[in-house]
């Protein structure tokens, strides 16, 4: 049933991608993991196709209602490139956001939402039932953006994540940064404190996370996306059976598309 809803999902986006026409600067609503305070304008729509760790693919598309409401779902599964045992997500993601703050000279953005599609590979077993990196679940999250050279955002957020089978149920915060350069590239940084998931320390390293991405902006409807995930290597050992200490950062690829109609 689970390889059902992601093959929809996925040719749900084939289907759609031919609709697509000019972006005309549609905002960033991510970072790398974290969400921005920007909302996709009514009428717009992206799609996306993240590749990460052991062969894992996710989708993930979203709609603008009007100019302040966007929904979403999303799917993944890992292991689905490669020779092992494709291993699905239970249930298909949702995302909701609402910006309540329109940014002025004076007020930054602001946005809550909700996002139940966490990063990575989903862990299913005794002792834990998560993904590899924890949705954000309930967030509310600022933007401010300045005319340095071009665009340059800050933004932080708080959220409350709906993963508990860990035993953590702390709020977590991020901040983060993103920079173009001229029309082409897009840098961004983001941190986030992960004080959601410290609790067992056989798990993490109470690092927090520091995710990276570059983004390779063509037209505004195409973007390629190169991510680097976990730079600081917030873990003792990974979900999937594996013990060593401390694996290596996550290079990752996203494939994004955006238009409206």
């Amino acid at each position: 049933m689970g390889k059902n809803r992601f093959l929809f999902a996925a040719a749900l986006s084939l289907m759609l991608t031919p609709l697509l026409v000019s972006g005309d600067n549609l905002p960033s609503c991510r970072l790398v993991n974290a969400p921005t305070a920007g909302s996709l304008p009514s009428k717009s729509y992206f799609m996306e196709t993240h590749l990460f760790e052991r062969g894992g693919v996710g989708q993930r598309f979203g709609y603008g209602l009007n100019d302040l409401v966007n929904i979403g779902i999303s799917f993944s599964g890992s292991n689905i490139i490669g020779a092992e045992r494709v291993q699905w997500q239970p249930h298909v993601g949702a995302q909701v956001r609402i910006r309540i703050v329109e940014e002025s000279l004076k007020s930054p953005a602001f946005s809550v939402g909700f996002d139940s599609q966490g990063e990575g590979m989903y862990i299913s077993g005794e002792n834990f039932n998560r993904f590899r990196t924890k949705s954000k679940g309930f967030y509310l999250v600022m933007s401010r953006n300045y005319r340095i050279l071009g665009n340059l955002g800050i933004h932080g957020g708080v959220n409350y994540s709906l993963e508990h089978d860990d035993g953590d149920k702390d709020p977590s915060f991020w901040v983060g940064i993103d920079k173009n350069i001229g029309d082409l590239f897009e840098l961004c940084c983001e941190y986030d404190f992960a004080t959601n998931d410290n609790e067992d320390e056989t798990i993490t390293s109470d690092r927090g996370y520091l995710n990276g991405a570059v983004k390779l902006n063509l037209g505004d409807i195409f973007i390629l996306e190169f991510d680097l995930r976990n730079i600081l290597r917030n873990a003792k050992k990974d979900f999937a059976g594996h013990t060593e200490e401390r694996p290596e950062p996550s290079r990752e690829l996203r494939i994004f598309y955006r238009g409206t109609y």
